[in-house]
């Protein structure tokens, strides 16, 4: 059952939120109306862009996938069955008496799983992701670096992982901020191509450079 929510002002210059294109914000939006109390869903792509972008030609698992990359909602798995929770929905909505959620939370920890297109190589990806956990000087499994590693090979392939740090660095190390271009560049024909863009433009900026010389 669809619910009213509101939106703060301040969630259009929140540092998160900025950092999305403006479909996947609209899909933030949408999916507080189709959440419980408790900020709850099953998580079935394919209604949810019957319920919120109906008449859109949008890739709704890649902009779910946006949202979880920087934490916004969290995809889990209980029992076989996957459900979305809208992280801090209930910090962020106010409701005076909550129901009882029918859903099950997330397991804690809980890393959000992105849901991905279906036409992309498995095979690679998974070989790409077991050499990332050898490696030894890995960030540790659960953590936000090694989760932005583990997506950014899915996104461009398994020798990914220079590119990965040069971005990152061009971000000046903030990893939500390299995540959110990570699933930008997915949605993109060139996405290696994209990220390098990225990190000559930052390249370039005198300012930049200066930072680094210290």
């Amino acid at each position: 059952m669809a619910r009213i929510r509101t939106v703060k002002p301040e969630f259009w210059t929140d540092e998160k939120i900025v950092t999305i294109s403006p479909l996947a914000r609209l899909v933030f939006i949408g999916l507080w109306n189709f959440v419980d109390d408790h900020g709850r869903a099953p998580c079935s792509p394919a209604r949810m862009k019957m319920q919120i972008l109906p008449a859109d030609p949008a890739d709704f698992p890649q902009l779910l996938a946006e949202l979880s990359g920087i934490g916004l909602v969290t995809v889990y798995t209980v029992d076989g069955k996957q459900f979305l929770q809208v992280n801090g929905f209930e910090k962020h909505q106010k409701i005076d008496k909550r129901a009882k959620s029918k859903y099950p939370p997330p397991p804690n920890p809980a890393p959000s799983r992105p849901i991905l297109p279906l036409d992309q190589g498995r095979e690679g990806i998974k070989e790409g992701i077991k050499e990332l956990s050898a490696d030894a000087n890995a960030p540790p499994q659960n953590s936000p670096e090694f989760d932005y590693y583990r997506r950014i090979k899915e996104v461009v392939g398994p020798s990914a992982g220079g590119l990965g740090k040069k971005l990152l660095d061009a971000k000046s190390g903030n990893v939500a901020l390299a995540r959110a271009a990570v699933e930008q560049a997915s949605t993109k024909q060139e996405p290696r191509e994209y990220l390098g863009a990225i990190i000559r433009t930052r390249e370039d900026d005198p300012q930049w450079r200066q930072d680094r010389s210290f």
